[in-house]
């Protein structure tokens, strides 16, 4: 799954916790309006007992002893919509109004009380004035109806809520991180053919300028050890170049003397092996010195990589004849590309020499070639055992080999330059199969515009 952008989330964050805010801050208002409404609503019955008591007192006509039931005439009409019950001084039943439905509120006790009646919670407060206990009540249906009325808000308000601060969080994530993505594309800009290149100093008074700075003298230090390392490599390369090319020749003149024993023909024979193998480290390193400082010198052009291919097919021919290895040619007529063709053909090679020592006796190497949406392509596939996985991480390292012994000659560099070489017109170089019965790498290159 793709990962989400620090400025998504951010504004998702924001969103989260305003949406959760608000959640909390109606759970904490609910039961605060709740008791307000109930506090007011008590407030109301008990100003109702009072205009009942009041009423009642000053009818002309009400009873004296309220030892006989009351007239409804004596109930205030502000008073007939809600539940009303009036007891006398033994406790005996003098008025119920009829929305009771024979409900007996006798046994509350409380001053105010919910009560369920006829299905619905009720407010009821019980009332005394001399012999008279009155309970007066009304439904709880205008609180309900706030409760859920904020309740409703709340579920139309969050989403509405979560939208705009996800917005609003957005931008401004995006603003705080501006700099960031300036440093990030600054940042990308500095590599080996760049190195002198360093990260602007956006603000000044900001955090982002102190880490900036620290990142700056990182960079500093790095190229000074990189630029070191890279002149170390050229330096020795070439002073190295001269002692061998003389101990070369010198080898070939001591080779050339007529009546040399054989003991010592052999040993010559050795040491001349091993003088070539340090030539061709030496150039080796050279070329990766070349590389890692940006300084390689590239001729890029349109190139044909099947004629390019077809040389090394002619080459691996030569070398796979000794061993029985059968050599397949699967490149097209023509295949056009961008790159520089001496460099390219030392990939090849390089390929083309792995292919004939990892094949096994009586295998088979395939050279094939094509375009495709990703640029322009060749393939040198060899039979042969798989490579361990662990090892397939660590191919194109430097000096690292999958397979070692003096059956299997190189020092570990001919992967890393070709993967450099390839990288520095533009292309690629990886492993694409390695199962047991084929190991395939692929050369990709730019294709020619149409």
């Amino acid at each position: 799954m793709k990962r989400w952008s620090l400025r998504t989330r951010f504004g998702l964050a924001a969103a989260c916790l305003s949406v959760a805010a608000l959640g909390m801050g109606l759970l904490v208002l609910r039961p605060l309006v709740y008791r307000t409404q109930l506090k007011e609503l008590d407030e109301q019955l008990a100003g109702n007992a009072e205009e009942l008591f009041r009423d009642i007192e000053n009818f002309r006509g009400a009873p004296q002893d309220f030892r006989k039931p009351v007239s409804e005439r004596l109930v205030p009409a502000v008073l007939r919509g809600r539940y009303l019950q009036i007891n006398g001084p033994e406790g005996q039943l003098l008025y119920r109004s009829a929305n009771l439905r024979g409900r007996d509120l006798s046994g509350i006790q409380e001053q105010h009380a919910t009560v369920m009646i006829a299905d619905r919670e009720s407010r009821i407060g019980t009332f005394e004035h001399g012999f008279l206990k009155v309970h007066i009540g009304t439904r709880l249906g205008t609180i309900e109806a706030m409760q859920e009325d904020l309740r409703n808000a709340t579920l139309m308000v969050a989403p509405v809520m979560g939208v705009v601060v996800f917005g609003v969080g957005w931008l401004l994530g995006n603003r705080a991180l501006r700099p960031v993505a300036a440093l990030s594309a600054a940042a990308e800009r500095i590599d080996a053919s760049n190195p002198e290149a360093r990260l602007p100093l956006l603000d000044a008074s900001s955090e982002i300028a102190a880490m900036t700075e620290v990142l700056n003298r990182s960079f500093d230090r790095l190229q000074r050890a990189y630029a070191s390392a890279a002149r170390f490599s050229a330096d020795a390369s070439h002073q190295l170049r001269t002692p061998l090319a003389v101990m070369r020749a010198g080898l070939d003149g001591l080779m050339a003397q007529p009546g040399l024993p054989a003991g010592v023909a052999v040993e010559l024979e050795g040491l001349m092996k091993q003088t070539r193998r340090l030539t061709t480290l030496t150039s080796d390193l050279l070329l990766l010195a070349q590389i890692d400082a940006g300084r390689l010198k590239l001729e890029p052009a349109v190139i044909d990589l099947a004629e390019l291919g077809r040389a090394v097919v002619d080459d691996v021919e030569v070398q796979a004849g000794a061993r029985g290895l059968e050599v397949v040619s699967e490149l097209p007529e023509v295949l056009p590309a961008l790159g520089d063709a001496r460099r390219v053909a030392i990939i090849l090679q390089n390929l083309g020499e792995n292919a004939v020592k990892y094949a096994g006796e009586g295998g088979r190497i395939v050279i094939s070639g094509g375009a495709g949406p990703d640029g322009v392509s060749v393939r040198v596939a060899n039979t042969g055992p798989a490579i361990p996985e662990e090892h397939r991480a660590h191919l194109f390292d430097r000096f690292y080999r999958a397979a070692s012994g003096e059956d299997v000659k190189g020092h570990g560099l001919g992967l890393n330059i070709a993967q450099g070489l390839a990288r520095a017109q533009g292309g690629e170089l990886e492993l694409v199969r390695s199962d047991g019965e084929w190991t395939e790498f692929a050369l990709r290159l730019p294709a020619v515009p149409s």
